[in-house]
């Protein structure tokens, strides 16, 4: 019996126009990408950048709750929604994340969706990036023999629980430039018990 993480995909989830602003404006902030962290301070198991403050995307988040409703049932889901998070990530030559879920920890618990919006110059000038998505699993050390791989094909949305372990496979990009990476709009949907009005956070 197959136990992949459910998932949802939506390719061309932005108009061209929308995807192209969001390609241009990355572009242009290269010097303000910083190396990303993890919370317990671990340096091999994550290697990507990450951009803090984007003001100028907020519309983004009203994009991924509009696609709320149909998700949601896709998925099982029916929550409170009280915070949208949104961070941008650029993975380039020899970039990874290893195995990890997104509300494992007590600052994070109250995740409930998470999901990734890829977006790349064309064409294409990496391989590698998939996302791989484990289904039930024993721990971070055995996961579960049934995963399902997701290229990350531009212009291309994916939501799936929070609490389903996953990892960034590891990227290649031959000119090691900054602009041939593979970049990110990604974040988590938190629930609240008494949510009343949607809030996000940068």
């Amino acid at each position: 019996m197959s136990h992949q993480a459910p998932f949802v995909q939506i390719d061309r989830f932005l108009d061209e126009s929308a995807r192209s602003q969001i390609l241009q404006a990355v572009l242009s902030r290269e010097s303000e990408f910083v190396p990303t962290t993890t919370a317990t301070g671990a340096t091999d198991y994550r290697r990507s950048q990450i951009l803090y403050w984007f003001p100028d995307f907020d519309w983004m988040v009203k994009q991924v709750k509009l696609a709320l409703p149909k998700v949601l049932p896709q998925l099982g889901l029916d929550f409170a929604i009280a915070e949208i998070e949104l961070q941008l990530t650029a993975h380039n030559d020899g970039h990874y994340y290893k195995i990890h879920n997104d509300n494992g920890s007590s600052e994070a618990a109250t995740r409930v969706l998470s999901y990734v919006y890829y977006f790349h110059r064309e064409p294409k000038a990496f391989s590698g990036g998939e996302l791989r998505l484990y289904g039930a699993t024993v721990d971070y050390e055995t996961p579960s023999a049934d995963f399902c791989t997701i290229e990350p094909l531009n212009n291309r949305m994916i939501f799936f629980p929070s609490q389903y372990l996953h990892e960034v496979m590891p990227v290649v990009c031959p000119s090691q430039a900054f602009a041939d990476g593979r970049f990110t709009l990604n974040g988590w949907v938190r629930s609240g018990s008494e949510a009343s009005e949607l809030t996000t956070a940068f």
